[in-house]
């Protein structure tokens, strides 16, 4: 059996052109701004914390 070629790590336009749009909106963000998007992601994201005894504090 011959080894297969390794996969390319494909893009999807769409993600592409999603991504971009992100780095813009940064971009275009004061370090003011930077900061306190950064120290709201814990609340923005709480639904994303798995419940039950595994979930911290």
């Amino acid at each position: 059996m011959e080894p297969t070629a390794p996969r390319q790590n494909r893009q999807s336009a769409s993600a592409r052109k999603a991504l971009e749009a992100e780095i813009e909106r940064v971009r275009r963000m004061s370090i003011e701004d930077r900061i306190k998007a950064a120290l709201s992601m814990r609340s923005r994201f709480e639904w994303l914390r798995p419940e039950g005894k595994e979930r911290r504090p």
